[in-house]
């Protein structure tokens, strides 16, 4: 499906997921590169089914508004707000409940929502963005059927979650930044904290002068270092051609690794193949550069015992 888009085919596809923001998680999870998600994907509807209430028997049924508030309710919603419950009668053969309504989820891959995908931002920060280019989310929509007396309050808690605030503002939507070829990102010797993710192109690792690694790997961290030991620069890192980059704030990194798991496996993952590729020099350079041979095995000779 995702190579038909990428010929300007407009193409419709399933995926069993929680929410809209989950079918964005669930296709990189299945191997979709999220640059590639944010240039071909336009929009993902995530939809339930409720129990639309009997027309001829429903009644009007109060609730608390601490219990109002916990489902998702405003609180400027309150003032006038009528619910309605299920009773029961031989229209709806006792059940209360007559047909389906369906709540929507319509999340549109605008340019802030593109560029959070393309980023790798964890699920909760991909929905946060999404609700502020105009996402309902499905718990808002559920909600919005029970102020229109078509659905009962437990209809919609039953059917829809609601999501818990979980990220800090300063992950909302981070800036992205642009280089051209050569542009400076770090400053080998500078005092400066922040640390980087690569979203697209690639940046060369330089120490006095000499390229010592290449990064290009979409979603990478680099800088971090100087955040975690409060040292001065190591070395420089420019940009090789053209290179998107998302900067975050280095007073922020141990809170980032203390709290948001998502993210502290990624730095982790970066850091690991980092000592990885520095385990394969450190025994190039003890080996003189030569591979080493396999171990030889002495030959086996094979005698034939007269009959």
């Amino acid at each position: 499906a995702m190579k038909a888009a990428m010929t300007g085919h407009l193409v419709f596809s399933t995926l069993h997921t929680n929410d809209a923001p989950s079918s964005v998680s669930r296709m990189v999870d299945i191997g979709i590169p999220p640059y590639l998600l944010a240039g071909s994907l336009t929009m993902v509807l995530a939809q339930r089914l409720g129990r639309r209430l009997c027309k001829k028997c429903k009644t009007v049924v109060h609730h608390e508004p601490e219990e109002l508030l916990a489902a998702g309710f405003k609180e400027e919603e309150l003032e006038g707000l009528v619910t309605y419950g299920a009773v029961g009668c031989g229209e709806c053969n006792g059940l209360g409940y007559k047909g389906r309504v369906g709540f929507f989820e319509l999340l549109e891959v605008t340019d802030d929502v593109a560029k959070a995908i393309a980023s790798q931002v964890p699920e909760d920060q991909l929905y946060k963005v999404a609700v502020k280019d105009g996402m309902v989310p499905l718990r808002r929509a559920a909600l919005k059927k029970v102020q229109q007396g078509v659905t009962s309050l437990e209809e919609a808690l039953r059917r829809t979650v609601i999501r818990e605030e979980s990220l800090p503002a300063y992950l909302l939507n981070p800036d992205i930044e642009e280089y051209e070829d050569g542009d400076v990102i770090i400053q080998e010797g500078n005092q400066d904290k922040d640390f980087f993710k690569l979203i697209r192109g690639r940046v060369a690792v330089l120490k006095s002068g000499k390229k010592i690694a290449e990064i290009s790997e979409p979603g990478e961290f680099f800088g971090e270092m100087a955040a975690m030991t409060d040292e001065p620069r190591f070395a420089t890192i420019v940009s090789v051609g053209r290179s998107s980059i998302t900067r975050y704030p280095g007073d922020k990194l141990m809170e980032l690794i203390e709290k948001y798991p998502d993210i502290s496996r990624k730095l982790f993952k970066t850091l690991v193949e980092r000592l990885q590729k520095t385990d394969r020099m450190v025994v190039k350079l003890a080996s003189g550069g030569r591979p080493q041979a396999p171990p030889q095995q002495r030959p086996v000779q094979a005698t034939a015992r007269p009959s």
